[in-house]
């Protein structure tokens, strides 16, 4: 089953998140990530989840979100006009004849690199979740200590009708 993405604008409220949340549990579907943000009208919140499923599955799961109170707008993104990123913390202990490479992996992937402490240094990289998960792949060569990444988020690019 292919990835979906999902985009809710829903009002920006306590409780809003766990009703979206409860109903993908309670159905069985799953979340593979869930990113939510205030949009440019601090009244609304975009939430932005992206599940895996058919196109059955994916139509209820779009049907059972537009009944939720707060829920203002359902939309699928579909794949050829969705423009997606992620962020992602890498921790990694890098040794002194490590360093020159890895410092030059993290520049050609567009990453930054912050020295927090003697041979242990972080890494921030937004990007696609495609380009994160390779730049993931291309660091095992060195000593990965933690991973925090978070969900997409993801604009429609204009159709051009």
């Amino acid at each position: 089953m292919e990835r979906r993405v999902i985009s809710l604008l829903v009002e920006n409220h306590f409780g809003v998140l766990t009703r979206v949340t409860n109903l993908f549990g309670q159905r069985g579907f799953n979340i593979d990530t869930l990113s939510v943000g205030e949009t440019e009208n601090p009244k609304f919140s975009r939430i932005t989840i992206t599940t895996r499923g058919d196109e059955g599955i994916i139509n209820q799961i779009k049907l059972q979100l537009a009944k939720l109170e707060d829920v203002k707008k359902v939309e699928e993104i579909p794949e050829d006009l969705l423009f997606i990123r992620e962020v992602v913390l890498i921790k990694v202990e890098v040794n002194k004849d490590q360093k020159d490479n890895f410092l030059k992996a993290v520049k050609d992937f567009g990453g930054r690199c912050q020295l927090i402490e003697k041979g242990c240094c972080v890494v921030e990289l937004t990007d696609t979740p495609a380009s994160i998960d390779y730049f993931i792949e291309e660091l095992q060569d060195y000593k990965i200590v933690e991973i925090s990444r978070t969900g997409g988020v993801a604009m429609e690019l204009s159709r051009n009708d």
